[in-house]
């Protein structure tokens, strides 16, 4: 495992670095290697596997070092511009209790995420999909996109969260459910101690404060003990969101391109970073471009690269004939179940997945527009389209679950929950931003 790490924390710096050039933090460059490695890795995997090539250590390494060259050579046109002069920030103070409560939400998850993480796999999802075909895979050599013999289900799902567990046990004599988890970890804490390096430019209890508040949601904690894709995904929509919040305050279009990398590795981990990630992403950027239309000649490159780097996973799925959806065609079939209804009300503010995370957001939310229109609230324009992205994340949802097949799932409780966490955790780093004001 050590090993394999170790490329996979070398590549992904040499990209961090190169992108960022020291501007923004040795720190911020070395939370992201990982993040990036991930990426690097996943086009690795799926380049031996349209080559029909035997995954093992000397296939993936050879594989790795090229995608990692071209990645290296892919962000060179941004290289060369100058970098912008960083907008000032208003350090914000909070008072001392805000702080020690945080640390101790923080503390807690961490405690939690560590010993549940060193636990054997028990998650029914994990042990007939993530974990489990990850080890079928590396036990055969192949990433497995053929669930016809029961082994494994969801076979169609993007791979990032595979690949990387397969490449971490390629110098074990055998699977490590321990290193496959471990390095999941580790991909987690290095997501999310990214987003505390951008997020403490306003203030370290500040930063605190907004983690204490994501990482706080009762089941994203639960979530935190690895063996299940959505944390992964959690984790690099919210760094995607925030490197486009600092695009949004500096104007720099590294930090959009870095955003770009980190919407790639959603779309990837798993298939809602298409539709709730990448789509959203689509749409809060065309609002963008055409606010700034008289000066997109910068953003061409950054915001192309991104959209056709994130659709190389829907290309090799259809190379692939793999269904975009998790149930196929039924998933966008419409139907109306009532009794999805009140189970929809029952998950968000009943049941205690989320405890009165729901009822805090929502009324936030509603105040917020209201103080818009009437001019009583104090917002940042610059974030406030981001706001736009965690809605339709919320809208989406809400018609997969009501309005299809899907509404099976969300009556007893399956899966609805978790992937709610996706929209909750995106309204709040955006709110985060929004509702400070410029200047104190």
């Amino acid at each position: 495992m050590i090993l394999m790490t170790l490329l996979l924390l070398a590549e992904g710096w040499i990209v961090a670095h190169r992108l960022l050039r020291k501007t923004h933090g040795h720190m911020l460059e070395a939370l992201l290697s990982l993040p990036l490695g991930a990426l690097i890795n996943v086009f690795a995997i799926a380049v031996l596997s349209l080559l029909s090539i035997e995954l093992n250590a000397l296939s993936i390494i050879g594989s790795n070092l090229l995608i990692a060259t071209l990645l290296l050579i892919s962000v060179q046109p941004l290289y060369k511009t100058k970098s912008p002069i960083p907008s000032s920030e208003v350090t914000l103070k909070v008072p001392l209790i805000f702080t020690v409560v945080s640390c101790f939400i923080l503390a807690s998850s961490l405690v939690y995420a560590v010993s549940h993480t060193l636990l054997p796999t028990f998650h029914y999802d994990s042990t007939t999909n993530w974990n489990m075909r990850s080890k079928v895979s590396y036990e055969r050599a192949e990433v497995i996109f053929d669930d016809s013999d029961t082994l494994v289900s969801k076979s169609q799902y993007p791979f990032l969260y595979h690949s990387l567990q397969i490449t971490v046990n390629e110098f074990s004599p055998r699977w490590s459910d321990k290193s496959a988890n471990g390095i999941h970890l580790l991909l987690t804490l290095s997501l999310l101690g990214a987003l505390y390096v951008l997020l403490s430019h306003r203030g370290k209890s500040y930063g605190l404060i907004v983690m204490a508040l994501i990482m706080g949601i009762p089941l994203l904690t639960l979530h935190s003990g690895q063996s299940y894709a959505d944390i992964t995904l959690i984790g690099f929509a919210l760094v995607c969101l925030s490197a486009l919040l600092e695009y949004r305050k500096e104007d720099d279009t590294r930090f959009l391109l870095l955003s770009g990398l980190m919407l790639c590795s959603a779309v990837w981990t798993k298939s809602d970073g298409l539709f709730f990630c990448y789509i959203p992403w689509v749409i809060v950027m065309s609002v963008i471009l055409v606010r700034k239309s008289g000066s997109i000649a910068a953003l061409r490159y950054p915001i192309g690269y991104s959209v056709l780097l994130s659709l190389s996973w829907p290309l090799f799925a259809i190379v692939k004939k793999l269904s975009l959806t998790p149930h196929g065609s039924s998933d966008s079939a419409f139907t109306l179940n009532l009794e999805a209804i009140p189970a929809f009300s029952k998950a968000l503010f009943v049941t205690g997945s989320f405890g009165i995370y729901w009822y805090a957001l929502l009324s936030i939310l509603t105040g917020v527009f209201i103080g818009i229109k009437r001019g009583t609230i104090a917002v940042d324009n610059r974030y406030l389209i981001t706001v736009l992205w965690g809605l339709i994340a919320l809208a989406g949802y809400m018609g997969v679950y009501l309005l299809t097949s899907n509404a099976e799932y969300l009556i007893i409780g399956q899966s609805f929950d978790r992937q709610m966490l996706l929209p909750a955790s995106l309204l709040t780093l955006s709110l985060s931003y929004t509702l400070i004001p410029r200047r104190l």
